[in-house]
């Protein structure tokens, strides 16, 4: 591909940031503060914590995976070069297909939120219409540029994490910081396990998008082990804050934090948390929709999809028809309510392809070049053993059904495969040093 037909390296360290942080910060902590406190009481704080840290072995393993490559695809392109073009299909249509039904269903929950403000939207008309503008508003954001959907981020980060932090604040001057707690029981600990790790699934997001980064190889690193270690940190403030702030009281409520604002913040304090989660739901989607366009980019670019994929807009300079070819699929599945079954089945997909990408990174480190010797330090072996792991304790949770549905899923991936891939494939070699 000549060097005119690609997008600009527009991105730097703070675009990657942000692309990590509102890919793990959606809808989740405005819901998990209740659950976790009345599964665990007091140690809610300390799971975020814990559990952090186990989630940080997969993240130190993308982040040495960043580190070698310089193209877009993250994953995608990590599973092909390691494994060939077959497995890196496959790794980047269960992708695709997971972020394009998390995609509907959160502008699903989105919509259902502005109707607790608006009841409006609760009219199928009015709740169609407004789903329709709001996907329409993502693939024109996305396609103007990714400065333009950078700014976005900034802009969308600052309107939900403002309201949060000044309830930080004020919680914590009228109700303090806990410093007690009881160890839950196991059977406790294990029911959230699962729901505290995945608040953390979109620590690697800006990955997809390494070759629109400055220098990704220099930046990626960084940014995601440093947005991983800043989300722990606020996890555990806004936990704290919600129990401080006398909140647990409600700790069947679906709006836990809202709750918690109108009890701190008083009449009005409520209404800011809820839009608040509306922001983040909102800045959550534009996060993963700079992703997913980036992923069916780098499969057309690895030769897996058709050449055309890869045109870039003369004037905006992004992958114009990877994002509309996005955006279809999300329409698809918005309308037919896919996303209801898929979401479940994805969510098994998107963990047997982060598998894949530890044993990728176990195939490519013991690769010889002329600038790498093809051993892999022994202190990686403790690492990827956590990563595995954890990734093996997510897949066996999923229930039978959803290995039959994850199955047809492939198949329907490896027709396609042989349908879409051209003749010639390609992936980078990695880079060492």
């Amino acid at each position: 591909m000549q060097a005119g037909t690609k997008p600009p390296r527009v991105v730097g360290p703070v675009g990657a940031t942000l692309m990590s942080v509102n890919g793990m910060i959606g809808a989740g902590i405005f819901a998990l503060p209740a659950l976790l406190y009345a599964e665990v009481g007091a140690f809610a704080p300390w799971l975020f914590l814990i559990f952090g840290l186990l989630f940080g072995a997969g993240v130190l393993i993308a982040a040495r995976l960043s580190n070698m490559f310089r193209e877009s695809g993250g994953p995608q392109l990590w599973a092909q070069a390691a494994f060939g073009p077959f497995v890196g299909f496959q790794v980047g249509w269960v992708i695709v297909i997971a972020m394009a039904a998390g995609r509907a269903a959160t502008l699903y929950v989105l919509v259902s939120y502005l109707a607790v403000i608006f009841p409006v939207f609760n009219q199928p008309l009015y709740r169609a219409t407004a789903i329709a503008l709001l996907l329409a508003s993502l693939t024109a954001i996305t396609i103007s540029g990714m400065k333009n959907s950078i700014g976005g981020l900034v802009l969308g980060t600052l309107l939900k994490l403002t309201p949060l932090l000044v309830l930080c604040a004020l919680a914590f001057a009228t109700g303090g910081v806990a410093d007690d707690f009881v160890l839950p029981q196991f059977g406790a600990f294990e029911s959230v396990a699962l729901l505290v790790y995945f608040a953390f699934s979109g620590a690697t997001n800006s990955a997809y998008s390494a070759g629109e980064l400055k220098n990704p190889r220099r930046d990626l690193p960084v940014t995601m082990l440093c947005s991983l270690a800043t989300i722990i940190v606020f996890y555990m403030a806004v936990q704290w804050a919600y129990q401080a702030a006398g909140a647990p009281q409600s700790a069947g409520d679906a709006t836990p934090l809202a709750a918690a604002g109108a009890a701190v913040m008083g009449e009005y304090g409520g209404l800011i948390i809820s839009l608040a989660a509306i922001f983040s739901i909102a800045t959550n989607s534009l996060a993963f929709y700079i992703a997913g366009p980036r992923v069916v980019y780098a499969m057309a670019e690895h030769g897996l999809l058709p050449a055309s994929i890869t045109r870039i807009s003369p004037r905006w300079r992004t992958p114009d028809l990877a994002i509309l070819l996005f955006s279809l699929v999300v329409g698809i599945m918005l309308a037919s309510g896919a996303f209801i079954f898929l979401a479940a089945v994805t969510s098994l997909g998107s963990n047997a392809a982060v598998m894949a990408i530890y044993l990728a990174f176990i195939r490519l480190m013991r690769r010889k070049t002329e600038r790498h010797d093809g051993s892999l330090a022994w202190y990686w072996w403790p690492v990827i053993g956590v990563a595995l792991f954890f990734s093996i304790f997510t897949i066996v949770q999923a229930p039978p059904v959803a290995f039959g549905l994850l199955a047809a899923l492939l198949a329907a991936g490896t027709v396609l495969y042989f349908i879409a891939r051209r003749g010639e494939t390609h992936v980078p070699e990695p880079e060492f040093g």
